[in-house]
């Protein structure tokens, strides 16, 4: 598992989680994002669906995409608070 953060030209912070696990079908990453959607056997499914909702309520955005030999990284943006103390 690998985290990295970078500034944005936009005034975004990007924070980006690489892991080496399974890729996902580049065609249904979406999927993955969907509410009750799961790939584990015990799994619920909410747990992609809630992070982009708080990711989103606080004015960034969630996604993910395929590493190229396995695994995925999952990206967030959010805001820099510029005025904090």
């Amino acid at each position: 598992l690998t985290v990295s953060t970078a500034a944005t030209d936009g005034g975004l912070v990007q924070i980006d989680v690489r892991d080496s696990g399974p890729p996902a079908d580049p065609d249904k990453i979406e999927e993955m994002f969907e509410a009750f959607h799961t790939s584990k056997v015990d799994g619920m499914g909410m747990g992609l669906a809630i992070s982009r909702t708080i990711v989103e309520a606080h004015e960034g955005r969630l996604w993910a995409t395929p590493n190229p030999k396995k695994g995925m990284t999952f990206h967030f943006t959010l805001p820099v608070d510029s005025q904090r103390d």
